[in-house]
């Protein structure tokens, strides 16, 4: 948890990670989804016109409906992870990478809490929309080495997730190593994402019109799982470009959920026959129903920022 007073001295940052629950009405504990906003490592794309909802809160309902507790962590940003820098027009690396050591923890934690918050410690995944899915990538590819020293018990249990879902992840070719030619470096997964065949089953989603982040950022990253051994599935949509979330927009990828939805069936996360929950609500979890957890540890640290720990008030 470094790195704290030098992002603190930057303009709208995000200081205290911490997560919002939104757990589902399963019973037995069922499954649990750690959900990364995109922003490109410089913001949260949590605002109201989000197309993940406000705080997560429709791409949240969603998994609810499926019977998935969801977990919204707020990593800290900006320029915690993998960025580009308008001004010297390059891809630059965090000198620390808060964004990973936020997500870690939140893995670790969500497990090692398991029991309270009603969840299956065997079925917890990540899913990760643009740079966010490059956390996704990272969390669930370098779980086998911590990014920061273990805090308390909390890092002693396991950050692997049990599955991933990319969606359109960003920064996934050495481009991003600011490599040259380019035409080279596309085709090249980014070093800074190690394969094993350890790597839990993962589905990639993305959309064939992405200008943002192009299509071939997940078929790189397929390949190199596919030579691993890794259970992988990459769904391409034809059309649905960059950003497009959970909100429909009359193209391919609005069938992505309900694709997501069935592989989680596959791969035994969710039951075969199950059947979504049904609800009249507006929003199957209302904000003020959430529980904000900080990820700061449970003793005070080095770093001031983040050692008010513990279960913050509901959000409103």
């Amino acid at each position: 948890m470094d790195g704290i007073e030098a992002l603190a001295k930057e303009d709208g940052a995000l200081t205290h990670p911490s997560f919002l629950l939104y757990p589902s009405r399963q019973n037995p504990p069922g499954a649990a989804v750690l959900v990364f906003p995109g922003g490109g490592y410089k913001a949260l794309a949590i605002g109201a016109q989000s197309t993940i909802g406000p705080l997560g809160a429709d791409v949240c309902q969603w998994l609810n409906e499926a019977g998935v507790t969801c977990i919204l962590v707020k990593y800290r940003v900006p320029y915690t992870g993998c960025h580009w820098n308008p001004v010297t027009r390059r891809h630059e690396q965090p000198d620390v990478p808060m964004a990973l050591q936020d997500a870690q923890r939140a893995v670790s934690m969500v497990r090692y809490y398991a029991d309270d918050y009603g969840i299956d410690p065997t079925r917890i995944g990540v899913m990760g929309f643009s740079a966010g899915g490059n956390l996704a990538v990272l969390s669930s590819t370098g779980f086998g080495m911590r990014s920061y020293d273990p805090i308390d018990a909390i890092d002693q249990v396991s950050a692997r997730p049990d599955f991933a879902i990319p969606v359109y992840p960003g920064h996934m070719t050495m481009e991003h190593k600011n490599k040259t030619p380019r035409e080279v470096a596309a085709r090249e997964l980014n070093s800074d994402i190690t394969v094993s065949s350890e790597v839990p089953p993962t589905l990639l989603i993305h959309a064939k019109d992405d200008l943002i982040d192009p299509v071939h950022f997940s078929t790189v990253y397929e390949a190199a799982l596919r030579q691993a051994g890794v259970p992988v599935e990459l769904i391409i949509y034809e059309t649905g470009g960059h950003a497009f979330g959970v909100r429909k927009q009359g193209k391919d990828s609005d069938r992505w959920t309900e694709d997501a939805i069935q592989w989680l069936r596959r791969i035994g996360v969710l039951e075969p026959s199950a059947t979504t929950l049904d609800t009249t609500d507006t929003r199957l979890v209302p904000v003020d129903s959430t529980e904000e957890q900080a990820l700061a540890p449970q003793r005070p640290c080095s770093c001031p920022a983040i050692a008010d720990a513990g279960r913050h008030p509901r959000s409103r």
